[in-house]
């Protein structure tokens, strides 16, 4: 008699390597039955297949198209992610050589066609490289990132004109993930401190990527085809970017500006380095865009309400980080009437976010191209209209000299690795 187990197995086993039939439920049994110890490479054979459910890999392993090229997979689903991968403390999740286009409406967080986690204790992360990603059919990121320490190297990535690429939104931390010191360059001693993306390419994005809650990322040496880069204060998100470092990059636009980017980087909150890049310029527009959103627009309290800040410095704004060592305060009332929007009734503390904050300068230097002669190379922006009411002007927020640099280095900044040692390591 043959067993309802036996029937739903169709992948082989040679070794340590397990080479499925490449459906959804087949890669599922191959990567639910591999031992958690990063030995096992499961295959999928050239072909196009479509998947509809979600594959969920939680041991040690890798998951790889047979070949460079050959193996497409068609995101059908709608209304979860079609790959979701999270390290554990045994080993790396390492995923490559898979072509995956999307073709089901899964936007606005409705679910990613893989999206990344990792244990922050272990020394293992998730490896995404060698892939492509289309998304030209659907308003919506291809990849999420819930945690740092994710890794891209030699991917590609087609944008379907807005946005595109990747998300970096680690909520899984709260208030700890952004009230800690910053790990730039070398200051990150694990290399998982921050996620790294490396030599890869982006079109046709106007936000190719963005970085939001809690996110670190190192973003390098990358080709950036008429797309741009955003990020989220907490004006609209409950944390916001924590710090970023763009260098070595290209930032290439054709003519006519397809896309209609209204920068190479729109900057809302966090702090970082932008340098060694090469910038076309973008007609009419600007290179990198400093915002601080909520000092007119409102901040998300955390708690489902809004508060607008009432001073300088507003929480987590653009060109300002966290110190344990500092005392000073955001520049937010305590007051449960002060600076509040119409029909937020929240508490008007911000509480644990309200010491340790410090001054913590973005800086801008030694870039090269046409953008850097603009006269909107570095330049402020202001939300429209003021639904705060008080008035609040971006120039008391945002200062060169004070909140951000342009043609100064960063002082003791000295780059990570490159190639990261991950990607050294498992190049293929």
């Amino acid at each position: 008699m043959i067993s309802l187990a036996s029937m739903a197995r169709a992948y082989t086993v040679s070794g340590t390597t397990y080479t499925t039939n490449g459906s959804q439920a087949d890669v599922q049994a191959a990567c639910s039955a591999a031992p958690d110890n990063g030995t096992v490479k499961v295959v999928i054979p050239a072909g196009t297949y479509t998947w509809s459910g979600k594959l969920t890999i939680n041991h040690a392993l890798t998951l790889a198209g047979a070949a460079a090229k050959g193996v497409r997979i068609l995101n059908n689903n709608s209304s979860s992610d079609m790959i979701s991968a999270t390290s554990t403390a045994n080993g790396h999740i390492d995923i490559h050589w898979l072509h995956i286009t999307q073709v089901a409406n899964n936007g606005f967080g409705a679910g990613y066609a893989i999206s990344a986690d990792r244990v922050d204790s272990s020394k293992y992360t998730v490896m995404i490289h060698d892939c492509a990603f289309n998304n030209s059919a659907v308003f919506t990121f291809m990849v999420r990132c819930s945690a740092n320490g994710i890794l891209f190297w030699n991917d590609k990535f087609v944008g379907q004109g807005t946005i595109g690429g990747i998300l970096f939104s680690c909520q899984k931390y709260g208030y700890g993930g952004w009230n800690t010191p910053d790990t730039f360059g070398t200051s990150d001693t694990t290399g998982l401190n921050n996620s790294y993306v490396e030599n890869c390419t982006f079109r046709n994005g106007e936000s190719s990527s963005n970085f939001d809650d809690n996110s670190r990322v190192v973003w390098r040496y990358n080709t950036m085809q008429n797309s741009g880069l955003n990020s989220h204060g907490q004006e609209t998100s409950i944390y916001g970017a924590r710090a970023w470092q763009i260098y070595g990059n290209s930032f290439k636009i054709t003519s006519g500006n397809p896309n209609n980017l209204q920068a190479w980087f729109v900057v809302r909150g966090g702090t970082g380095v932008i340098t060694a890049n090469s910038m076309d310029n973008i007609p009419f527009k600007g290179g990198i865009q400093l915002l601080v959103y909520s000092i007119t627009r409102g901040m998300n309290d955390g708690a489902g309400g809004v508060f607008c800040p009432l001073a300088y410095p507003a929480p987590r704004q653009t060109g300002w980080g966290w110190s344990a060592n500092s005392n000073a305060a955001f520049g937010v009332g305590n007051d449960t009437n002060a600076g509040r929007l119409v029909g937020d009734s929240s508490p008007g503390e911000f509480g644990a976010d309200g010491i340790g904050a410090t001054l913590d300068p973005l800086y801008v230097w030694n870039n090269t191209g046409t953008e850097t002669s603009s006269p909107n190379y570095v330049f402020t922006y202001t939300y429209p209209g003021d639904n705060c009411g008080h008035g609040l002007q971006i120039a008391t927020f945002l200062k060169q000299g004070r909140d951000y640099y342009v043609n100064v280095a960063k002082p003791n900044w000295t780059p990570y690795t490159y190639p990261h040692p991950l990607h050294t390591q498992h190049s293929l």
